[in-house]
């Protein structure tokens, strides 16, 4: 037996983490004194200590190394530590990109691409429409499913679409985690099935601006809106909405993707009805 310092020293396993697996049940002394409450372990032990090191080294979580170090199965430990590959790589693509954003904020600064604000007539018109909620980090999947199950019952009812694709976000509030959605298609008449609804544009007076490009920078866009209506003392009525004018389903080039951002207005703007960004 050995004791829980030898072990220490042997596993490289801080005391403080083996009395912590001990408490979790993922890696039980050998025996525990009754009365000094000293842990002691068996040399078999030692490689559960360095897998369980090895795997929390490389950020599994408890509750993945327990299943491996239970189970001592391969086909189990492949498929978990396959797993833990993928998300270790996304986490990366993700911690890429911020990398990059940073970059050129500190060589370009922060600039906005983005044109002027307009104002503009909506007309009312039918549309076909899937309601959701989605986390903003799964927009691209998300969108790309939904315009892909309208296209489908587009084509299947025999509609015609009569303009581009697009997305409202009712809520007057942003919760990243949880957005809701609505996107839609117009259309020339609507018929609805399941999921899918018929619904009409709401008709009324739009300040839009137009952003160029990837959709990272999109929130560029609503920031100008939001600041028109506040110099032009107007207030935003109904939903904030994106109009998808070039899309990935036109070209995969995100720099020659367009896309209108609007929001309903309540009353009139004063004086010019347009304002550089």
């Amino acid at each position: 037996m050995l004791s829980i310092g030898t072990f220490s020293r042997a596993t490289h396993l801080s005391i403080r983490a083996l009395r912590r697996y001990h408490e979790q049940g993922l890696l039980v002394p050998a025996g525990v004194d009754r009365v000094t409450g000293y842990r002691s372990y068996r040399h078999e032990q030692i490689l559960d200590a360095q897998l369980i090191r090895r795997l929390r080294d490389l950020d599994l979580p408890l509750s993945a190394v327990r299943h491996v170090v239970d189970s001592r199965d391969d086909g189990l430990t492949q498929k978990v530590l396959a797993e833990h590959r993928l998300a270790l790589s996304e986490h990366r693509a993700d911690v890429d990109r911020k990398i990059a954003d940073l970059s050129g904020l500190i060589e370009r600064g922060f600039p906005l691409h983005i044109g002027p604000v307009h104002v503009r007539d909506q007309t009312s018109g039918p549309l076909m429409m899937i309601r959701a909620r989605t986390p903003e980090r799964d927009f691209l999947v998300f969108f790309a499913r939904a315009f892909a199950r309208l296209g489908a019952h587009v084509a299947r009812h025999g509609l015609t679409v009569i303009g581009p694709g697009g997305a409202r976000f009712p809520n007057p509030q942003w919760d990243g985690d949880d957005v809701e959605v609505e996107v839609f298609v117009p259309v020339t008449e609507s018929v609805a099935a399941g999921s899918i609804e018929a619904a009409r544009l709401p008709a009324g007076r739009l300040a839009v601006v137009l952003h160029a490009g990837g959709y990272d920078g999109i929130d560029d866009a609503h920031a100008a809106l939001g600041g028109w209506f506040a110099v032009n003392g107007v207030e935003p009525a109904g939903s904030l909405q994106e109009l998808y004018l070039v899309s990935p389903g036109d070209t995969a080039d995100p720099a020659e993707w367009r896309t209108e951002v609007g929001w309903l207005m309540t009353g009139s703007p004063p004086g010019s009805n347009e304002v550089g960004s």
